[in-house]
């Protein structure tokens, strides 16, 4: 998975990452940052080795919503424009997939337009 450089992460997500084993370091084994904008925070995972990343929304210290285990990703980039906003994307490795969009600032969003796979 190509992921971006890690002094870009602890940018964007104002926090350095905490391993969850504490002998593994970048990018070996699953890291999560954290960010809280106002009321609401957001909790990012991933394990670069794997391929797979998991995100928790929070409001209020309650978690709202959970995305786990996002496998086959193939990249992630940290997005920045000049209107502030600022966000990562999470591409899989399958073209017909859209990108997961974890904007970061100036408030913390989650958006995921997944393309129709064809009737049922």
């Amino acid at each position: 998975m190509e992921i971006p450089e890690l002094a870009e992460l602890i940018w964007l997500f104002e926090d350095e990452p905490q391993g969850e084993d504490g002998d593994v370091r970048w990018p070996v084994g699953l890291h999560s940052f954290r960010l809280t904008r106002g009321a609401i925070s957001a909790l990012f995972s991933v394990d670069p080795t794997a391929g797979e990343a998991y995100i928790s929304l929070y409001v209020d210290g309650e978690e709202i919503m959970y995305i786990g285990r996002l496998r086959r990703l193939g990249r992630l980039t940290v997005e920045r424009e000049q209107s502030g906003y600022e966000g990562l994307k999470l591409w899989f490795r399958e073209d017909y997939k859209e990108p997961v969009v974890l904007q970061t600032k100036p408030t913390i969003r989650l958006s995921w337009d997944v393309k129709s796979l064809g009737e049922w």
